[in-house]
């Protein structure tokens, strides 16, 4: 895992433009966690019979949607309601950059750390978030769930791992990795979750 790591940091100026409106950053993760609930699940269905995967994936479906429901809670105790989904360019050039993992019959590694690197970005914003005074009110609910991100990455990375060689694992990520920094560069700012950072 040490090896692993995301291909570039997330400038400090994200936090305090995605804090600029916590509703709307509070629904778009709302809907991160359904998304990341809805992989998982689609892996399950199409990777049932992979060694370990049931095991591995079916209390993590369970804990996306938990974090969804606290999620729910946190807009409902503000007054909120969760705003409809938007398209997220960040998760369609992701895919696309993998290759449509869906769409290839090697497509399981590939979905694998795509899912790893959308849980390790979602573990690296929320601790950006967590330095970030104007994010302050959110900082409750945030913390659990930073760890719980970074455990997920954890998850893939290891299915990943046991169903292809190290080696080849690793060198995929890496591509992916670099992949991921370039989408977040060009993406637009904004209080979403895998927004761009306003330019400097």
């Amino acid at each position: 895992m040490s090896a692993l790591r995301l291909a570039s940091t997330t400038p400090a100026t994200w936090a305090q433009a995605a804090a600029a409106d916590l509703p709307a950053l509070l629904s778009d993760h709302a809907h991160c966690e359904l998304k990341a609930a809805a992989s998982a699940m689609t892996l399950l269905r199409h990777h049932a019979g992979r060694p370990g995967l049931v095991a591995c994936l079916a209390p993590l479906v369970r804990e996306e949607f938990d974090h969804f429901q606290r999620v729910l809670r946190e807009l409902e105790a503000r007054g909120e309601a969760l705003r409809p989904d938007r398209p997220s360019p960040y998760g369609a050039a992701l895919i696309a950059a993998a290759g449509a993992p869906r769409r290839r019959a090697d497509g399981y590694v590939r979905a694998l750390l795509v899912a790893a690197l959308i849980e390790l970005r979602s573990h690296e914003r929320f601790v950006a978030l967590l330095d970030c005074p104007a994010a302050a009110p959110l900082h409750a609910l945030l913390a659990p769930l930073a760890q719980a991100e970074e455990r997920h990455g954890a998850t893939f990375i290891e299915l990943a791992c046991a169903a292809a060689p190290r080696a080849e694992v690793e060198a995929l990520f890496h591509e992916l990795a670099q992949a991921e920094a370039g989408i977040l560069l060009r993406a637009p700012p904004g209080p979403r979750v895998h927004s761009g950072a306003p330019a400097a």
